[in-house]
């Protein structure tokens, strides 16, 4: 047998050798590439190379931030809230024929009267006619008039008012003692009508600090419809 024959079979068996190795290695590589694509798949799935990738979530919703945007509103100091009342119904107790309920009277509670460091001079009130003081006007005036002093008989300024009613018509007059001298030292008067007119106690005349506060009992006095008493004169004094 030729050796050229013997050889034949070696070059086939190498000849294909190498090409189970290539093939061998092409596995190999083609095994770590689809490896490396399912590790590239698993953690993103979005790859582009991906034949079936996840549905495509909707953007994610982010809250805004909160800005204060509206005027703080402050309720006024004087704002007070107003409670619903629900009336109680009326409950009509029926009381036995037998029994009479005795009243029972509150006691009268004592009064103490405030101190006025101003009082009524004694000998008036007096009535003067308008025909002395106000020759000009004659009939045609009814006035309240006087003064007031102190406790040794000095002139002294303060408020007077007269206040009530007179012939159907509310009156409410002021003067300052010391503007009318024709009555005397602290004189004053107060003209109530332009003609004389009767009246009883439904006038009253009372003095008066800065402040207006009474500094005198209230005295209630009557008018004449005469002309010869058109004036009603009232002095006061200062307690001793």
């Amino acid at each position: 047998m030729s050796l050229e024959f013997i050889d034949q079979p070696n070059r086939k068996k190498k000849s294909s050798g190498w090409i189970w190795n290539l093939l061998t290695v092409l596995i190999v590589v083609a095994t770590l590439c689809m490896l490396s694509g399912f590790m590239l798949v698993f953690i993103n799935p979005y790859v582009p190379f991906n034949p079936f990738p996840p549905p495509t979530l909707p953007p994610t919703l982010s809250f805004p931030t909160p800005t204060a945007t509206l005027p703080v509103v402050t309720l006024p100091p004087t704002w007070t809230p107003t409670p619903t009342i629900t009336p109680s119904p009326t409950i009509t107790p029926t009381q036995p024929p037998t029994l009479t309920p005795t009243p029972t009277v509150p006691p009268t509670p004592t009064l103490t009267p405030t101190p006025f460091p101003y009082e009524l001079q004694p000998g008036t009130p007096t009535y003067s006619t308008s025909k002395v003081f106000h020759s000009a006007e004659g009939c045609n005036w009814l006035s309240v008039a006087g003064q007031v002093l102190d406790a040794s008989g000095k002139p002294v300024v303060v408020n007077v008012m007269v206040r009530g009613e007179l012939a159907g018509t509310p009156v409410e007059l002021y003067a300052i003692s010391g503007t009318a001298t024709n009555f005397g030292p602290g004189g004053y008067e107060i003209q109530l009508a332009d003609h004389p007119i009767a009246s009883t106690h439904s006038l009253y005349i009372q003095l008066l600090d800065p402040n207006g506060l009474p500094i005198s009992p209230q005295i209630y006095f009557d008018t004449r419809d005469s002309c010869d008493e058109n004036i009603t004169l009232i002095n006061f004094r200062l307690k001793p």
